[in-house]
This record gives C-alpha cells, structure tokens and sequence, in this order.
C-alpha cells in the first residue's frame, strides 16, 4: 500500500505546482508512432513488395512477397484445390517462380515471361526439404506484407504520409521513376497502394469542403449576427471528435498488428472496420476467390467507411446551412440588413468624373499654396486682416475672411514726427 500513496502524493504535488505556476507547463502534443513501424508499409507503397535475400547452391537469390494480382494469376493457371494436400507441385514451383525477383544478380522483373519456365524447372529439381523451407521463407514476407496492408490506414494518418502524398499525387505508384526496379510496372497496385491512395483521395476531399464550408460560414456571418458563434462552435467540437476517432482508430490498428490484441466489437467501431490480413497463403487464396466472387473484402470495406464519414460530414454542413436560414428568417423576417442602395456599386463614366474633381481640387490646393501660403490658414487671413483694418463694410462685409485679399486692405496713416530725436543735454 506503501507505493501507490507515494505516487497520488507526488501527482498531487505536481498538480499543485501547476496550479500555483511553478513549474514547467507543457501544451498537449499528439501522439507520435516510431516510423519503424511503418518500414513494410513504405516499402509497400513506394516499392510495390518486400525482399528477402537468400542463397541456394550458393548462387544468390533475393525474393519478393506476391500481390493480389500475381495470386490471382496463379488462380487462373489452375492447380490451386481446396487443401494443401490435392494441391499439385506444379502449383507451388510456379509459387515459387513468382516470388522471385533477382538471380545471381539479374532482374526477373524485366523479363518475367522467359524467366518464369526456366524458374520452374529449377524448384523442380530441388530437395523436397528446400522447397518447404522456402516456402516457409515465402510465407513470413506474405504475412509481413499482409500486416502492412493493414498498418497502411493507420500509415495515412500520419503527417510525413501527407507530405509523400503531396510528392506523388498524381502519378503512378508501379511506374519506374518511383520504385527505381524495371518491370514493376507489370505488377500492378498492390492493397496497400489502393488503400493509401483512396484514404488520400477522400482526405483531398474533406478539406476542399472544409474551404468551401469555411467561405459559406463567411458569407453567412454577414447577416447571421451572433448566431454564426453557435456554428463555430460546432465546427471546433466536431473536428476535435473526429481528431479524437482518428486516434482511437490508429491506435486500435496498431495493438491489433503489433501487440496481437483482439479488436472487440464496440460502438467505437462506428465509423471503421477493423480487420486482421491474410496470414498464410491459404487465406490469401481465400480473399482472392471472395474477390472473383465479387464479394467486399476488407480494403473494400475500410474505403466505404471513409466515403460515408466524409459523406456524413457534407449532409451536417448543408444542415447547418439550412438552419442558418431558418435562424435568419425568424430574426430578421423580410427585412434587409443593408439596403439595395448601398449595394450597388458606381459605373465607370462616375468613376473617371469622380478621379477627375479629385485631380482638379488637388491641383488647385498645391497652386494656391504655392502662391499665398499663408492663404491656407484661415487663423491667419483673419489675424492679417484685423491687423490691417480690413473688417468694416468699406471693404465688403458680406466676404468671408478666407475670401479676402490683402493687396485690398485700407491702408493705415502713421502720423509723421516733427523735431529731433534725441534731445542734447543743456
């Protein structure tokens, strides 16, 4: 009981230190996730597969894991049964053939078709032992690639993904110029791929209608008054939950993936599906035959949770929209804010009239300062003018002092003195 006490007593005390100030005070940062962990999946994406290097007959080998579409290939050449038993060998050379990609060396990516027959022959002849081991080899790759399809949502979370998604936008995720390797353009999107495209895709999406969204809210608060806080408001606690969602999402993915942890069916699966991949080459043929069926897997499935929740958030703005109206009406009613009058705008003939009084008042302020500065000061006219003599009518007493001029002021006498100046002493 001892240790337990200790630790509320030290929180305690550190949340009376920061309550009172004291204290280092940190502001809330997001959870961050080891980019390790995503390793397969950027090499999924960015690559199209992972290797495995190997030696056999101490000639080097490096293998690949193998795509929905290199299985379903497999599928079609016939020779997959309904247990492992009745599968025939040929299935598993050909297996085999597919799964690799450099010899001593040499590209078989480039040059599939030719190589593949000649691969084949070759796990023929070998030791029934090495093929199973191989084999085995050949499964762990399927199942790390399986995990990282899976781990590719929770990737697209990310805010280095969103950066990689900036840089290749647009292009093809199989073509050279991204995976460096020839011939992976032959082997198509793999899930993953699909995946992360699709979730960038709608994320593209929600904030071209956030902007959108945010431009409406603009407009509408012109004539909303104070009732455009409340739909702020909901704006801030609608993106803060699904903030929240997301994390709650990613981090389901990840304990299910790396900890092994089994997803309950909670309410808090409301908005994804969370799914385990395929881990042996018996599921993977599984899936593939639900996807000739024509049936949803469960990549199928995580892109419709995405497009309904971004759907859910369109049809709450156009009810927001709606009852900014509606709030509109039964404040205002037929009344306008700002009359038809003040919103119309000058034509461009008044425009032009008005630019030229302008210049013409202008040059006519610079030429009278020029010539009579002090003219500009209507204190000092007057001071002139009292100074002068210049207020009775003789001069004009309907003229304002800003009007007069000096040259017409009544010219004072100044008596002339007569005798000397200055007096000798007698």
């Amino acid at each position: 009981m001892g240790a337990p006490a200790t630790t509320y007593e030290q929180e305690q005390e550190a949340l009376q230190r920061e309550l009172d100030g004291v204290g280092e005070i940190r502001a809330p940062k997001d959870p961050e996730v080891n980019p390790e962990v995503y390793k397969d999946v950027e090499r999924l994406l960015f690559r199209g597969f992972l290797a495995l290097p190997a030696e056999i007959n101490k000639v080097p080998f490096v293998f690949k894991n193998l795509n929905h579409h290199e299985f379903e290939l497999l599928r079609l050449c016939g020779g997959l049964y309904d247990s492992l038993e009745e599968t025939p060998d040929a299935f598993w050379h050909r297996f085999l053939a597919y799964g690799v990609l450099l010899v001593d060396g040499q590209n078989v990516l480039s040059d599939r078709e030719r190589w593949v027959p000649e691969l084949c022959s070759m796990f023929e002849g070998l030791h029934v032992a090495a093929k199973s081991r191989i084999i085995r080899h050949m499964s762990e790759i399927n199942r790390r690639a399986s995990n990282a399809i899976v781990l590719a949502e929770a990737y697209a979370m990310e805010s280095y993904s969103r950066y990689r998604w900036g840089q290749l936008n647009g292009m093809d995720l199989t073509a050279v110029a991204i995976t460096g390797i020839e011939g992976t353009q032959h082997l198509g999107m793999n899930w993953a791929q699909q995946v992360w495209r699709a979730i960038n895709y709608f994320e593209d999406r929600n904030d071209q209608n956030e902007r959108e969204w945010e431009n409406a809210k603009f407009i509408g608060s012109c004539t909303a008054g104070k009732g455009i806080s409340k739909v702020y408001q909901q704006d801030t606690d609608r993106r803060q939950k699904d903030k929240d969602q997301k994390f709650a999402r990613k981090d389901e993915i990840l304990r299910s993936i790396l900890l092994g942890e089994k997803i309950e069916e909670t309410a808090s699966q409301a908005q994804g599906h969370i799914v385990v991949g395929a881990q042996t080459v018996e599921e993977l043929a599984t899936q593939l035959e639900s996807d000739l069926k024509g049936e949803k897997d469960w990549h199928d499935q995580v892109i419709d949770d995405h497009l309904r929740g971004v759907n859910r958030n369109i049809a709450a703005r156009q009810q927001q929209l709606a009852q900014f109206a509606a709030d509109h009406e039964a404040e205002y009613g037929d009344k306008t804010v700002l009359s038809e009058a003040n919103m119309e705008g000058l034509t461009p003939s008044q425009v032009r009239e008005l630019m030229t009084r302008r210049k013409q008042l202008q040059a006519q302020n610079i030429a009278r300062r020029m010539v009579r500065p002090e003219m500009s000061d209507p204190d000092r006219v007057d001071e002139f003018m009292s100074k002068w003599g210049a207020v009775g009518p003789e001069v004009g007493a309907n003229i304002s002092s800003t009007d007069r001029d000096p040259s017409e002021a009544v010219p004072i006498i100044t008596p002339v003195r007569r005798g000397q100046p200055f007096r000798g002493k007698k």
